[in-house]
């Protein structure tokens, strides 16, 4: 047995210990690049050291320690590991910049659609960009260096040898995992998932939050702090009874559009456009208009989609994308409530099926019939844009809501397309909108983009007409919803800041225009109207119980509790705090009464769906 005397030292510091050290220093590249691609301001960057700097940089150094443990080469596994968190760099930028939150484990699920999604948009290669791929280049030169250092070194290793380095590198793992996140006092939080995503990984890092969110995946609906059924039943106890149930069976039809990227950038931003936008959605007669606001910026449709139908909010599911993870067999939303009421239901998509698992996912949720892309013979385009246009898409939906069961009342869904990303895909002679501000790189995107929101425009007066006729001819009442699904993913470029706060901007940014109209008089349209914020806004978790009011229907207890916080705070998931009526945020905390209507929700909706409730099915049927 060698005695220290007998050690090389020189060899063990050059080919061991170095190469380590070089493997760490690689691990502080990658946990930079981690962070710019999250779009990290300064201050947050800076607040990450003196601690969670080094505790991100160490959990990427455990990949390197993974693959130096199989592989037996330092320059191998340096080198590899930080090619891959490159890679993820990049990835994680562009789905920031255009979905609106950062690359997280449940995407992985998602990776079909993200790959029809990304083909049809055009990857700008900015300053950030090149500074997260020219950051490779000292990774290969590090490698090459620890190449270099170890060259000379035997080429196997002896089976003990091997042992021992699996051993110290697992023991190095744990270490770093059990005291930087799973041990009784970790270093880093072990819960800190709030109202945004930007809370958790901004503070403490991407590799941190994405640990965490990965976490999350074991049961991906968080508890509210203090959560019990008994706290649910006495939140439910808060309603009032002002909304009033229904005493008449005479339901309507209910159609809901979720309408794709559906946004009025006047709320950010002074266009000067040449043409009027949005004359007809912004001046419907016999309506409901406002806004409501989206889970997330520029990005996020299945988020929207869910919190329309479900009413539950994103807050507590802040790792996952909803289609693809819950199990929504059984699940209460406005497909069960409709159908609790004798309703027969269909929903539609001029897409492909497979895009967030919709076709098994509606069908979980109770829709009678789902129909995709082959199911719209129409096949109309604008321009060079490989989307159905709104018009085509109305007409194919109208054929499909006429084929549906005539003696009971109909639900009928539509998830539209039209204005889906990017927005640089036509030839600028065939934009029909100009916004005379200037928006730098954003000049085309801009164009394109009202270009779409004026045909969105124009084909919703076509699809009023369509069902004004049928009442006329019919005499059948049908109460048509329609709201945006989130902003455009360059919102955040060209908004002005000088508008509102940061969270006041942030709501702007997710406040997509709805409507709800009727081709019979509407008799309630001032219960959903606000008298002190101009927008109207609501989140999107309180459309459905809105539009269950106005078309007259029994109210479920959870419904009216929905409503009745409205009238209180209209905006609870929209930023990092809630909003009150006046349009203003409010930070938590500060109002008792507002703290209890915010909390009583989540209450609510952890009984609802949580695991660890025993959810009371009578607050949410309708009475």
């Amino acid at each position: 047995m060698q005695t220290l005397k007998t050690i090389n030292w020189k060899k063990v510091l050059l080919q061991g210990v170095l190469p380590c050290l070089l493997a760490v220093a690689v691990a502080f590249i990658s946990r930079y690049q981690l962070e710019l691609s999250d779009g990290v301001t300064p201050n947050y960057l800076a607040g990450q050291w003196p601690v969670y700097a080094p505790l991100n940089a160490m959990t990427a150094f455990c990949l390197t320690l993974v693959l130096f443990a199989v592989l037996g080469r330092w320059w191998l596994a340096t080198g590899i590991s930080g090619i891959f968190f490159t890679i993820v760099a990049l990835v994680n930028y562009y789905t920031r910049d255009l979905h609106g939150s950062a690359l997280m484990p449940q995407d992985i699920l998602n990776l079909g659609t993200a790959a029809e999604v990304m083909g049809s948009y055009t990857l700008k290669i900015n300053r950030t960009v090149l500074t997260i791929g020219l950051l490779v280049l000292p990774v290969l030169a590090v490698s090459a260096v620890q190449w270099l250092l170890t060259k000379n070194a035997p080429k196997r290793a002896s089976w003990t040898g091997r042992g021992v380095r699996v051993v110290v590198c697992a023991a190095c793992i744990f270490c770093v995992l059990f005291f930087g996140y799973f041990g009784p006092n970790p270093i880093k939080p072990k819960a800190t998932y709030g109202w945004a995503w930007q809370e958790t990984y901004y503070k403490y890092g991407y590799l941190a939050g994405t640990i965490e969110a990965t976490s999350l995946m074991a049961d991906p609906i968080v508890e509210p702090e203090g959560y019990s059924d008994q706290a649910a039943a006495d939140a439910a106890a808060l309603v009032q009874g002002t909304y009033a149930t229904a005493e008449s069976a005479d339901y309507p039809d209910i159609v809901l559009i979720l309408s794709e990227s559906f946004y009025d950038f006047d709320l950010v931003t002074d266009l000067q456009a040449d043409t009027d936008i949005m004359p007809v959605t912004k001046n419907l007669q016999n309506a409901v208009l406002g806004h409501t606001v989206s889970p997330h910026v520029g990005g996020g449709t299945n988020n929207s989609e869910y919190e329309m139908l479900s009413s539950n909010s994103m807050t507590l599911m802040p790792s996952i994308t909803p289609f693809n993870w819950l199990n929504l067999y059984g699940a209460n939303s406005l497909v069960s409530y409709t159908k609790s009421l004798g309703y027969t239901t269909m929903a539609a998509h001029p897409y492909t099926n497979s895009n967030y698992r919709r076709d098994s996912a509606w069908r979980a949720l109770g829709f009678d019939e789902t129909h995709f892309q082959e199911d719209f013979p129409t096949q109309e385009y604008y321009g060079d844009r490989p989307y159905q246009t709104d018009s085509a898409s109305y007409r194919d939906f109208e054929a499909m809501y006429e084929a549906m069961p005539e003696d009971q009342p109909r639900f009928a869904f539509l998830v539209s397309i039209q204005s889906h990303g990017d927005y640089d895909m036509n030839d600028a002679s065939q934009d029909i909108v100009h916004a005379a501000t200037d928006y730098g790189e954003y000049d085309e995107l801009m164009d394109e983009f009202l270009s779409c929101m004026k045909m969105s425009d124009a084909a919703v007066a076509e699809l009023c007409d369509y069902f004004t006729n049928l009442y006329e001819t019919t005499g059948r009442k049908v109460v048509v919803a329609l709201a945006g699904d989130h902003a455009p993913s360059f919102v955040s470029h060209v908004a002005d800041t000088s508008l509102a706060p940061e969270n006041e901007l942030q709501i702007l940014e997710r406040s997509t225009p709805f409507f709800i109209w009727a081709n019979y008089p509407l008799e309630n349209i001032d219960a959903a109207t606000s008298t002190t914020d101009p927008l109207n806004r609501m989140d999107m978790i309180m459309l459905a119980p809105t539009i269950a009011q106005q078309a007259g229907l029994p109210l479920s207890t959870f419904y009216q509790y929905l409503l009745e916080m409205k009238d209180v705070t209209p905006v609870i998931t929209g930023a990092n705090d809630y909003m009150t009526p006046d349009g203003h945020t409010s930070t938590f905390g500060e109002n008792e009464t507002l703290d209890a209507w915010v909390h009583g929700y989540l209450n609510l909706e952890y009984n609802n769906v949580g695991a660890h409730a025993k959810r009371d099915q009578s607050l949410f049927d309708a009475q």
